[in-house]
């Protein structure tokens, strides 16, 4: 993971509602620096699937708010590693006990600063993802190194 990146905080979030076009820039630009390079990011069918199976709440007249960017960055950053399924099961486990706002806070803040959250499931789905994107990066160097002496 690039140490520069950072995902932006609930407030940072755009608090107008955006139209999926705007929505699918934005989620990319936030979740591109985590993507492996053969992960074409969020799609417009991939948010749609998301609405039709309830794993996202259905956008008011064709516009997303805060609450449905904020499920969608955290859906596509565990997406690399985990089941759609798994993911929603996760959220909808998770949203029982707190509400949105401190739900990606915390998610953020593990992200971010590696700030432990006071719920084991966040933190534990975190962890397998750095460790996914750290190990892809070992090998990727790994690769380079070879690649680099085999000249």
């Amino acid at each position: 993971m690039n140490p520069t990146f950072s995902y932006p905080k609930w407030k940072e979030i755009p608090n107008i509602d955006l139209y999926l076009d705007q929505v699918l820039l934005y989620v990319n630009q936030v979740c591109e620096p985590i993507s492996p390079e053969s992960d074409k990011g969020l799609t417009a069918s991939m948010v749609n699937n998301y609405v039709k199976h309830g794993y996202l709440t259905k956008p008011e007249k064709k516009k997303y708010q805060r609450k449905q960017i904020a499920r969608l960055i955290a859906i596509t950053t565990l997406k690399s590693v985990f089941s759609i399924q798994e993911i929603a099961q996760t959220l909808n486990t998770l949203h029982t006990d707190t509400n949105s706002e401190e739900l990606y806070n915390a998610f953020v803040d593990y992200m971010n600063e590696d700030i432990d959250p006071a719920n084991p499931i966040i933190q534990a789905s975190c962890q397998t993802v750095k460790l996914y994107h750290q190990t892809l990066a070992l090998v990727y160097t790994e690769t380079e190194e070879e690649e680099t002496n085999e000249y």
